[in-house]
């Protein structure tokens, strides 16, 4: 199909403008996440159907990258899967990310978008760290809609493709910079208030890159020194229109804090404390493991289990729990090493892409490892695989940051590469 024939009869404006409301939507219900994440997959097929060219570049290749990581966790993931008879059910995180890997690759392949359509995509990602902080201003981390933690993580996902994009903008005004800039600050926002404390890490990864960033010009004091008292300024007032952005991360780091101290005053491990919890879980999985290295234990004999080892410590907390709160060990204990292969199939293909974009998408491959140092951070304390809300979320952070520094078409709408 040609070029204007493309444009006019398969992705129009408006079926763009729907996924972008889906875009924004995203972080305050999870039916309207899944329902972006396959948008994304369908008009990503649409767009490798009916064109009949494809172009190689870079995002195409990074886009076959993540198609074959993807794949080649799902395979890796299928021996124990089928070795134990385990439930499909159970194992949406390696299907979705798949399906939307292949849509992304349709659209690496064959759609280009037009600069006001980029445009309108990167608002529309600002506005979704907005609705997530909103949120969690308004309802707390007790009603997000799923569970807090995977949900905080992904909400760190979008703020490191919205991060890269700030950055991007340098030469436009100042008004458009800042918008941008917002969507940072509310986004970051948005995890702390989430409670999810292994996703706090996203404070270190913004922090870093902005320092990284200006240190690469050249560091000219005075000119430090009056943007640091900017930017002090306005997080201050920030600060003082939300004071909870404060107490609530300090009274979660307080916590721990606590927990950990009487682990060591005690000698031994509270198993009904959150801190305690993962020590404990960790504990254990750690001896079993290697007896059941390349397979694991399987789904249904984890779950069993994890809910003896409850019985055992007659810790109430844990016997609700599911996993091991690692997910590398997780995907050992439940998988053995072909469990641990899948999950580090993701990790790879997310450094391959940000190596492969590095040169001739240098945002864009910014914004990939921001997505992989906050996946590989996150996943320490938690099984974010555990919640489908995450998969989803990582797969459309992914797409986006790969279709927002794509090279565009000059016209009105999308058309296909020649």
């Amino acid at each position: 199909m040609h070029a204007a024939e493309l444009s006019s009869r398969v992705i129009k404006n408006w079926q763009w403008c729907t996924v972008l409301l889906l875009l924004v939507l995203a972080p305050i219900n999870s039916k309207l996440a899944g329902a972006c994440w396959l948008a994304l997959c369908l008009l990503g097929a649409w767009s490798f159907k009916r064109c009949s060219t494809q172009e190689s570049s870079a995002e195409f290749s990074a886009a076959k990258c993540w198609v074959f990581a993807c794949l080649s966790a799902l395979v890796l993931r299928a021996v124990p899967q089928f070795y134990w008879g385990d439930n499909w059910g159970e194992r949406h995180a390696e299907f979705r990310l798949l399906l939307g890997a292949f849509g992304l690759l349709g659209l690496a392949s064959c759609a280009r978008l037009t600069i006001n359509q980029v445009r309108w995509l990167g608002n529309a990602l600002i506005l979704a760290t907005w609705s997530g902080f909103g949120w969690m201003v308004v309802f707390g981390s007790a009603l997000a809609p799923t569970n807090q933690i995977p949900w905080g993580a992904s909400m760190a996902l979008l703020v490191c493709v919205a991060l890269a994009m700030t950055l991007s903008t340098s030469s436009q005004r100042l008004p458009i910079r800042l918008f941008y800039a917002s969507g940072v600050m509310a986004g970051t926002g948005a995890v702390l208030l989430s409670q999810a404390r292994g996703s706090y890490g996203i404070v270190f990864w913004v922090g870093g890159v902005l320092l990284c960033n200006y240190a690469k010009s050249g560091i000219k004091w005075l000119a430090l020194i009056a943007r640091a008292l900017i930017v002090v300024t306005v997080i201050g007032l920030f600060f003082q229109l939300f004071p909870q952005l404060i107490s609530v991360p300090i009274q979660r780091i307080e916590q721990a804090s606590v927990e950990i101290s009487a682990i060591n005053s005690a000698k031994t491990i509270e198993a009904d404390t959150s801190v305690g919890i993962r020590l404990f879980l960790w504990d254990k999985a750690m001896h079993e493991i290697p007896v059941n290295l390349w397979f694991g234990l399987g789904y249904t004999k984890s779950a069993e289990e994890i809910q003896r080892w409850g019985v055992e410590a007659n810790a109430p907390a844990l016997k609700a729990i599911g996993h091991i709160h690692n997910n590398y060990l997780d995907a050992m204990f439940d998988s053995g090493l072909f469990g641990l292969g899948s999950f580090l199939s993701f990790i790879v293909g997310l450094f391959y892409m940000s190596l492969r974009l590095i040169k001739s998408r240098p945002y864009a491959s910014l914004g990939i490892a921001g997505i992989l140092f906050m996946h590989v951070t996150s996943s320490l304390t938690n099984v974010n695989f555990a919640h489908n809300y995450y998969p989803t979320m990582l797969s459309v952070a992914v797409s986006v940051c790969l279709l927002l520094f794509m090279k565009t078409s000059g016209s009105d709408d999308v058309t296909s590469r020649n």
